[in-house]
C-alpha cells in the first residue's frame, strides 16, 4: 500500500512504443512510473514492486493482457488493473473483463479517460 505524500506507482504495459511514450510522459509529473512491453515482464515488476496502477493492453507478445491481469490480481490484489485493447472482444471475454478488471479502455482513447482512471485511484488510496 502506498504511504501518504508519496506518489501513484503506475505501470504501463501495452507493446506499443507511441502508448508507452504517451502515458509515460503524462504522468511523469506526478507519479512513478514503469512501462513494460510484455505481460511476462509486467508480472515481473508486480513482483519486484508494489504498483498502485496497472494499464494493462490485451494483445501483447507472448501471454496476453487477460492471462497476466489474472496473474497480477493474485500477487498483488491491491493494484488497479486498467485493461486497455483496439481489439473486437466476444461476450466471454468482455464479461471476464467486467468481473476481473477495475477499468476497460477502448483505444483509442482520450488522455482524459486515462487521467480519470488515476485520479479515482489516487483519490481512493488517499482516503484510505
Amino acid at each position: 500500500m502506498r504511504i501518504s505524500g508519496t506518489p501513484l506507482r503506475v505501470l504501463i504495459v501495452d507493446d506499443e512504443p507511441l502508448i508507452l511514450l504517451v502515458l509515460s510522459m503524462l504522468f511523469k509529473k506526478n507519479a512513478e512510473v514503469k512501462t513494460v512491453t510484455s505481460a511476462e515482464e509486467a508480472i515481473n515488476e508486480i513482483k519486484m514492486q508494489y504498483y498502485d496502477l496497472c494499464f494493462l493492453d490485451v494483445v501483447l507478445p507472448g501471454m496476453n493482457g487477460l492471462e497476466a491481469m489474472k496473474i497480477i490480481n493474485v500477487l498483488s490484489p491491491n493494484t488497479k488493473v486498467a485493461i486497455m485493447t483496439g481489439s473486437s472482444l466476444d461476450e466471454a471475454i468482455k464479461m471476464q473483463i467486467d468481473a476481473l478488471a477495475y477499468e476497460f479502455i477502448e483505444k483509442p482513447f482520450e488522455l482524459s479517460r486515462i487521467r480519470e482512471i488515476a485520479h479515482k485511484v489516487d483519490a481512493a488510496l488517499i482516503e484510505h
